[in-house]
């Protein structure tokens, strides 16, 4: 045997980002925020991934939050698979991998869950397990989710309380703090920060 067949398997920024549906800098920017594995060093300026560290990042959950607002559809799978559904090509939240997640609902309040589990469809990287027969059932538009061409990320929840008042209003999934969120469970008030004040880069 070879001494260079021992060495790690790597993935570069442009493979990463390709597997996960990403510009590669937008990869390498939430790698700096820690919101995706941390590479394993850089070539040429440009970062290098451990592929084994890279792609086991995603079958764990992770010391963040994330919002996402209340719309008819969410609510509706919600009530009936206790899970929050969204494509991948969502640049918000669809990487996630969160110990929690809060649903903003007009108005200012929020339910606030635990994610129980992350599950994939259609995609490349696992979720921290593999699709279960609940997930099967999750139609849009009269279809299964594995019968669509896009790739999904289901979020399997369970209930955690709920905050009064949030803002500013959230039109789009995003990122918080695991602290922020459950700061809020005891003062009922969430303040949303942005991306930069919430997960500041790296350098």
């Amino acid at each position: 045997m070879s001494w260079f067949e021992d060495l790690p398997e790597v993935l570069t920024r442009s493979d990463f980002a390709s597997m996960l549906g990403r510009e590669p800098r937008s990869i390498e920017r939430m790698a700096a925020r820690g919101l995706v594995a941390e590479p394993a060093y850089r070539n040429r300026g440009k970062c290098v991934w451990e592929e084994e560290a890279a792609l086991g990042w995603f079958r764990a959950l992770h010391e963040h939050a994330v919002i996402v607002p209340a719309t008819e559809l969410a609510v509706q799978e919600l009530a009936t698979h206790h899970a929050y559904v969204c494509p991948l090509s969502s640049n918000h939240v669809g990487l996630a991998r969160p110990r929690m997640l809060v649903m903003y609902r007009p108005g200012g309040q929020g339910l606030v869950f635990n994610v129980d589990a992350v599950e994939t469809v259609n995609q490349q990287i696992d979720g921290t397990r593999g699709p279960t027969a609940e997930t099967r059932k999750i139609m849009r538009d009269e279809e299964p989710l594995d019968a669509w061409q896009r790739p999904w990320t289901v979020f399997y929840l369970s209930e955690a309380g709920t905050i009064g008042e949030i803002a500013p209003s959230v039109q789009q999934g995003r990122y918080l703090r695991l602290g922020d969120v459950l700061e809020a469970l005891i003062t009922n008030h969430l303040s949303v920060p942005t991306l930069d004040e919430a997960f500041p880069t790296r350098k």
